[in-house]
């Protein structure tokens, strides 16, 4: 720390601008530019958005102080600093795209032990590589690659020549193994396809053309890997009476008891009965892994949900449902919301849901065809509320008026990945769950 000290009143003397690259000699002990890199975040994300940083540039840092935050696949995430010294640029503004693996700003830094420069090292792991006959694709993110993806040097090579994503021929053609034979298909029949569906707009008035990026574009990706599963839908509708009437039996209750009160609503109770109905298919609690070709079945039952913000579509997961009661999920569900509206969803919030309901009815629609999402097996839509007339005797006779119920309705869209999940089974399903809506007669178990 003395060290240090003596340091920074030596370049006030000298009178060193922050921005300069000018060193005072000290015998062995000189201050340094360093560049800092975005390092790989995890959960496959190569590219975040700046939303905003926490330094200026001239500003004085510290090692482990936050420099800016990023929103990476929905989730925000603070990058720190791993020097102490002064911010002198930034490569990037907020609202800007940064790619992992790329740098965002350089630090005057006066540590004590400076890291050997990691644009030297990138150079000599990739010069190893290139001496093993390997490039390495990551560099461009057009054409970067998982590792799960299998691919001789040579078919490498010609992807990079192609310009072609080697992840999304393994989706193409549903495989791990890619042979040139597969590269060239794909070529041939995607890539070249593409190019010749170009629309010429020059006779077309633009008011503008948008880039996606951040949530808007972390979903088109998603949404873009979820057409890759062959769905299967089913439409049920369930009659929501007593459900109703339960609602507002329990609201009077809190009112006469003049305790404060927890606005239960009827999305709440329906998850908690979608959770007591997973029981007994825990086939629709699981995901699909294509590499190996199977499933994964769990006991918890991490229900994702969708919701819809100012900032896009986020879909965190109230976790083990099957362990709470509907007060407890009513409030994970509005503590959701709040941090997805604020944009301060966490990790852990967004990872490992295990089913999806979507109440898409809550803004309209009746109907709809909804997508599987993050490999899972099976999403819900849930369509708005309506009243409809129906017959009261099942034997569908009509002596009288009195045998008409005014009834309010529900309708699900029941979506499921049709590789392992059969349509008897869904369907199995959806009429435990329509018995468990209309024949709940109490809330009692459900607050337990």
């Amino acid at each position: 720390m003395f060290v240090k000290n003596v340091l920074n009143v030596l370049r006030r003397i000298e009178g060193k601008s922050f921005k300069g690259r000018h060193y005072l000699n000290t015998s062995a002990i000189h201050f340094k530019i360093v560049k800092c890199k975005l390092f790989d975040i995890g959960e496959g994300i190569s590219e975040v958005e700046i939303t905003k940083w926490h330094k200026n540039e001239g500003d004085q840092v510290s090692e482990m102080e936050s420099l800016l935050t990023v929103q990476s696949d929905k989730a925000a995430v603070d990058i720190t600093s791993k020097y102490n010294g002064v911010l002198v640029k930034k490569y990037l503004n907020e609202n800007d795209m940064l790619k992992v693996g790329s740098y965002f700003c350089e630090i005057d830094t006066d540590d004590d032990i400076i890291e050997r420069d990691e644009e030297e090292v990138e150079k000599e792991e990739n010069n190893k590589k290139e001496e093993d006959g390997e490039s390495d694709l990551s560099l461009n993110d057009d054409i970067s690659n998982n590792d799960y993806i299998k691919a001789s040097p040579g078919v490498k090579r010609k992807a990079k020549e192609y310009k072609v994503n080697l992840n999304k021929v393994g989706d193409y053609f549903n495989k791990v193994n890619i042979s040139l034979e597969d590269l060239e298909l794909y070529y041939n029949n995607v890539v070249k396809n593409e190019y010749s569906n170009n629309i010429n707009n020059n006779d077309m008035d633009i008011i503008e053309e948008v880039s996606l990026k951040g949530i808007k574009l972390a979903m088109c990706k998603s949404m873009n890997e979820s057409l890759q599963v062959p769905l299967f839908h089913l439409n049920e509708m369930c009659i929501i009476n007593n459900l109703i009437k339960m609602r507002k039996e329990y609201k009077e209750q809190q009112k006469n008891l003049q305790t404060k009160e927890t606005n239960i609503t009827i999305t709440c109770i329906l998850i908690k009965l979608i959770s007591n109905v997973l029981k007994e298919f825990p086939i629709l609690n699981s995901k699909f892994n294509f590499k190996t070709n199977t499933y994964t079945m769990y006991k918890n039952h991490n229900i994702s949900i969708a919701v819809d913000t100012p900032h896009g579509l986020l879909v965190p997961n109230i976790k083990n449902v099957q362990n709470k009661n509907i007060l407890d999920i009513q409030k994970d569900l509005l503590s959701l919301r709040d941090k997805a509206n604020n944009m301060q969803l966490n990790k852990s919030d967004i990872t490992n849901g295990t089913i999806t309901v979507s109440n898409f009815g809550a803004i309209s629609g009746t109907f709809a065809t909804p997508i599987v999402f993050d490999n899972q097996a099976c999403i819900i839509g849930i369509g708005k509320m309506e009243k409809k007339l129906l017959l009261k005797d099942e034997s569908n006779n009509l002596n009288s008026l009195n045998d008409i119920l005014v009834a309010d309705t529900i309708n699900f869209t029941f979506g499921a990945d049709h590789r392992y999940i059969d349509g008897a089974t869904l369907a199995q399903f959806s009429k435990m769950l329509k018995m468990n809506i209309e024949n709940c007669a109490s809330l009692g178990p459900l607050l337990e």
